[in-house]
């Protein structure tokens, strides 16, 4: 069965994030975990886009259609980010080893930005749950995707101060150091325009299958399934990709240059 738009943005999804996730694992099992969980986050996330998009491709070839599948990718879509989010913190660690990940103060911090990852993370899979076949109290579930949103803007802000925080150790790390938390500073603007999508995602349609937009034209766009496909390629696939490429990047880049000293 041809796939339509949307299967077809998912096959090419699968095709994109086989290197991220090889690479990822890679520096994850060679590093045996220690590297602050950057690498580790940065691969789940890379493993829920690879499954969000292979959940679509075989939504749209199983006859009869199984509902189910539908709703694990089209939940794993916002829950992505919440990975995402631990996979900056974990960078951040990275970055600051010998430096400011020494210091018990700046730990607790980076838990607390942990914490409320983890917290949207929670909201998105019971919001995305609720509201469909499986339990249809919509409004319970779109109260729940509604907050989730609004944490998840809030894990951006955290994010935000926490790199400012770590910058303000700058003097203290070796140049390589400073060069991948530059590199996440950057990072932050691709994840900043994600961030918004999410949000707006959040009021774009009281469900997550888009049957019921909201409406106002402009919000109904931000729906990923029934919205404008090209806003939803833009600011939430190549914008979370394009965060995968810079970290990865500037991970890769400390670590060569930390062997050289």
């Amino acid at each position: 069965m041809p796939l339509d738009l949307r299967g077809q943005i998912a096959a090419a999804e699968l095709a994109f994030y086989v290197p991220i996730v090889a690479v990822a694992f890679f520096y994850t099992v060679r590093y045996q975990f220690e590297k602050d969980a950057g690498f580790f986050f940065l691969l789940f996330f890379a493993l829920s886009r690879l499954t969000q998009g292979i959940l679509i491709v075989a939504g749209e070839n199983v006859q009869p259609a199984v509902v189910g599948l539908f709703i694990a990718a089209y939940d794993l879509f916002p829950c992505g980010l919440a990975l995402l989010d631990l996979a900056f913190i974990g960078f951040l660690g990275l970055a600051g080893q010998h430096s400011y990940s020494e210091y018990s103060r700046t730990m607790w911090y980076f838990r607390i930005g942990g914490l409320v990852a983890v917290v949207a993370l929670a909201l998105s899979i019971a919001g995305g749950i609720l509201g469909t076949p499986v339990n249809p109290d919509n409004d319970t579930g779109l109260l729940l995707r509604r907050i989730a949103a609004g944490v998840y803007g809030g894990a951006w802000v955290v994010l935000v101060l926490l790199t400012f925080m770590c910058w303000s150790y700058r003097f203290t790390m070796r140049h390589y150091r400073r060069t991948l938390l530059t590199g996440v500073a950057i990072a932050l603007l691709p994840l900043a325009v994600r961030t918004a999508y999410a949000i707006l995602q959040a009021w774009s349609s009281s469900d997550i299958f888009g049957n019921n937009p909201s409406p106002n034209p402009t919000l109904a766009r931000f729906q990923p399934v029934t919205g404008d496909f090209v806003v939803y390629l833009v600011m939430g696939l190549v914008m979370e990709y394009l965060c995968c490429l810079i970290l990865l990047f500037s991970g890769f880049y400390m670590l060569r240059q930390r062997r050289r000293y």
